[in-house]
């Protein structure tokens, strides 16, 4: 099977998605392509990396990722195509691999081959995805190592002050508050015990109470383990970003008893 995922901050008011999607079945008959997101907030690379690396595995392997988050139109940036895990994710190297896979030591990454071509860099993306398809891409691609880093400040416990303390890091179409505390990291360092939850500087906003699934019967605001892996900021039928006045960034501080 031939299966593009597509993730971008392009958002959906212009016809460029689809213009996008329109050329790439032109080029590979027969391809599947999935949106994983194009809200992603402009320009915004964290977020892209927290997306992706949170949803890639719920497609076959062998899978493409395209990620047209932040990318330069310019002709003299080339994609990059990395190899992680049986997947493959093609975009710019704008610090997006390194936010997704730390030191870039466990992938492999091809980059493309032509410096004096002049086209657009959408256009080069759209090639390798043909010779990915096609199977032609090592004549066509050069080794690449020289990733660029970013690196952000991940979600981290404090076993004195028994806190776990993340951030914000994406508010969803429903207006719920995505952190990037992983689940696993909260039943750990939680173990059943109470806590209370704040927010940045938003005093009047508490969290004390968790559920595994959306429950239409709380009427507080709650966390709830969200599909992604990580602890989500919700309330039943309700806008808690707006309400609650939160932004990305945000900090999120879990104080247990």
């Amino acid at each position: 099977m031939k299966n593009i995922t597509l993730i971008s901050d392009w958002k959906l008011k212009d016809p460029y998605v689809g213009m996008f999607k329109g050329r790439l079945c032109a080029a590979i008959p027969g391809i599947s392509i999935f949106d994983v997101s194009h809200s992603i907030e402009s320009f915004n690379t964290e977020q892209t990396a927290f997306i992706m690396k949170s949803s890639f595995s719920s497609f076959p392997e062998n899978t493409l990722h395209i990620i047209l988050t932040n990318i330069s139109l310019s002709d003299k940036i080339l994609p990059v195509l990395v190899e992680y895990n049986g997947h493959f994710f093609l975009g710019e190297d704008n610090g997006l691999f390194s936010l997704m896979f730390g030191d870039c030591n466990n992938v492999k990454a091809i980059q493309y081959a032509d410096t004096n071509k002049k086209s657009i860099f959408t256009e080069k993306v759209l090639e390798m995805a043909k010779w990915f398809f096609d199977n032609n891409l090592e004549s066509n691609s050069v080794e690449y190592k020289q990733f660029k880093r970013k690196f952000i400040v991940g979600p981290e416990y404090n076993s004195e002050k028994k806190t776990v303390t993340g951030k914000i890091v994406y508010i969803d179409s429903n207006c719920n508050a995505v952190t990037d505390i992983p689940i696993s990291m909260f039943k750990e360092s939680g173990r059943n015990r109470r806590f209370t939850a704040t927010i940045s500087n938003r005093k009047h906003l508490k969290i004390t109470r968790y559920h595994e699934f959306y429950n239409p019967e709380e009427d507080e605001v709650f966390f709830v383990f969200n599909r992604l892996g990580y602890l989500e900021i919700t309330m039943f039928q309700g806008n808690i970003a707006i309400l609650g006045n939160l932004m990305l960034g945000d900090v999120v501080e879990i104080k247990f008893e």
